[in-house]
């Protein structure tokens, strides 16, 4: 039951993010994503990562890898745009450097902890930035609705493995997302016929 649950959510952790990765790319749009909350989510998949490191589970941090990637392209796109400045992404990037540098001299609990912090706040920069925008075009519903399965699959990964580190985070995450897909759902029915003309 691991072995099968650990294949099945590094399939999920590769993939999910990838209809999200070729909309923003595609549609060279960043309508409705949060340029915080991408920056958020890089820090926290990066402890996630380190975590998955630290106690040698590969579902963990392979997964992460292809998240890591595909969060970045999303914010070069977004940053093309100009809604991140360039002296966030510096300050971001070296804020990662010194994150690996400390985390990897301690434990992989107090990592476990951080990692559920930041990594499951996350989503609400993310929640907030869908409640104020009007225009939802960037939103990849595919990759959300791959979000909630795989979200699902790492709570009830965690139970398998006994780490509730793993599942905690998806408790609060999966009913935003779930919230946040219908939204765009909503948006993407009632204009069915936009084109983006500008990010």
């Amino acid at each position: 039951m691991k072995t099968f649950f650990q294949v099945w959510c590094i399939a999920l952790g590769l993939g999910f993010i990838w209809p999200q990765v070729w909309r923003a790319v595609r549609h060279d749009t960043s309508h409705g994503i949060s340029p915080f909350g991408l920056m958020h989510g890089l820090v926290g998949s990066s402890l996630w990562f380190t975590y998955g490191l630290l106690e040698g589970d590969i579902a963990i941090w392979f997964s992460n890898i292809s998240f890591l990637i595909a969060q970045s392209i999303i914010i070069s796109v977004v940053y093309r745009h100009g809604k991140i400045p360039r002296v966030v992404l510096l300050r971001v990037a070296l804020a990662l450097v010194a994150l690996a540098l400390v985390l990897t001299q301690v434990s992989a609990t107090p990592v476990g902890f951080v990692a559920i912090a930041v990594s499951g706040s996350s989503i609400v920069p993310q929640l907030l930035h869908v409640i104020r925008t009007e225009n939802l075009h960037g939103i990849s519903i595919s990759s959300y609705l791959i979000t909630i399965v795989n979200c699902s699959s790492w709570l009830i990964y965690g139970f398998i493995i006994n780490d509730p580190m793993v599942s905690a985070q998806n408790f609060f995450a999966i009913p935003i997302i779930v919230y946040i897909t219908m939204k765009a759902y909503q948006w993407r029915a009632a204009n069915p016929d936009y084109v983006a003309t500008a990010a």
